[in-house]
């Protein structure tokens, strides 16, 4: 996000982060999630033995041992990863949001997924944290070059952009997390309620559930129409165009099917679909950036 709107509005590749350092970024978040997902197989062993035997733990394909320290492994490297982008940026500091995110992970995987919709909340902030976390490494950079009389007429329109784009992507991925919680809820109705796991579908039944999710799909539907105005008064027409296709019809598609589902596998493909349209939904950030470039 940083990249464009300085380089196309302020005219400058004076940037916080270099190529290698942004590809470090990512692999924290990466590692973090690795980790995350690991201690959730760690904590799901019982039941995924019973309901899910082809997952690694289950299928006996790794140890619990082994899987524990693999999780502590990723979980510390990725911290000591954020740290040290965080002394890279000046702001140390900032390393500390990874410890908090690794142990909000970690309680999500052994408490709050027991709590209706606790949990769902959880791995959605997380995933809009993500956008979050990239431009608190920001931070001192932009305090700086939006300071600099230098950018004094350019600077606001370049701030303005760049929280625009941190709420669509922040608020792209909570919305499409939180729905694909939801849906992966209903598909393990089964195995959550027979392990007493009160998700949001145990707790309030899966009718509920569904048409919860379906609400939170069209919130985010009006929240892209939003957004696609702001493009369409620009001229933006390839970004608007790339929205409406890799995005607005696909999760058109995807309350269809929701509204339609009753059958288990239904709701395994409504999640892999969801999956689909998060990732075409951040390509959007190098599509962007390639309509500006072939645009300028």
């Amino acid at each position: 996000m940083i990249v464009p709107v300085h380089a196309n509005i302020l005219q400058t590749s004076l940037l916080p982060f270099n190529n290698k350092e942004f590809v470090l970024f990512v692999i924290s978040v990466v590692l973090l999630a690795a980790a995350g997902n690991i201690i959730n197989d760690y904590f799901d062993f019982e039941l995924d033995k019973e309901f899910k035997p082809e997952r690694p733990l289950a299928s006996g394909l790794m140890s619990l041992n082994a899987a524990l320290y693999l999780h502590m492994a990723l979980a510390l490297t990725g911290i000591g990863i954020g740290f040290y982008l965080g002394w890279k940026n000046s702001n140390i500091h900032l390393g500390y949001l990874y410890v908090v995110c690794a142990l909000l992970l970690y309680t999500y995987s052994s408490f709050l997924k027991k709590i209706p919709l606790a949990g769902n909340l959880i791995v959605a902030g997380l995933s809009a944290f993500v956008f979050v976390l990239l431009v608190l490494f920001d931070v001192d950079y932009l305090r700086l070059i939006h300071a600099g009389s230098l950018f004094e007429d350019l600077a606001p329109r370049a701030l303005a952009t760049l929280l625009l784009q941190l709420k669509f992507y922040a608020g792209f991925a909570f919305l499409t997390s939180l729905a694909r919680e939801l849906v992966k809820d209903i598909e393990d109705y089964e195995g959550d309620a027979a392990y007493r796991i009160s998700t949001f579908a145990v707790e309030y039944g899966r009718p509920a559930a569904k048409w919860f999710t379906v609400f939170i799909l069209v919130i985010l539907l009006g929240a892209l129409g939003y957004f696609m105005r702001d493009f369409y008064n620009a001229g933006a027409n390839k970004e608007l165009l790339y929205l409406g296709i890799a995005v607005v019809i696909p999760v058109i598609v995807t309350v269809g099917l929701l509204i339609r589902a009753g059958e288990k596998k239904d709701f395994g493909r409504i999640s892999l679909l969801l999956k689909l349209v998060m990732l075409l939904g951040i390509l959007s950030i190098p599509a962007f950036y390639y309509f500006s470039k072939t645009a300028a």
